[in-house]
């Protein structure tokens, strides 16, 4: 389990206000380190719903490196 896993495991168990400020958090972070990186406010409600999740269903390996490619 990598080390974002365990953040978003132990975020899933915190209050959904303490969840939102966390999503908040990793876009604030996202943005000042990659600046091509602009999520819309969809997209933001998309990272919320999806932390939020009790069951969710991660994409394997080959599927982000399939999207992302090998140099990831």
């Amino acid at each position: 389990m990598t080390k974002l896993e365990q953040i978003i495991d132990f975020a899933k168990t915190l209050p959904v206000e303490q969840q939102d400020g966390i999503a908040n958090d990793l876009v604030a972070i996202m943005r000042s380190r990659n600046k091509a990186i602009s999520l819309s406010p969809k997209e933001i409600a998309d990272v919320k719903t999806a932390i939020a999740d009790k069951n969710p269903i991660f994409a394997s390996e080959s599927e982000i490196l399939a999207v992302l490619g090998k140099n990831f």
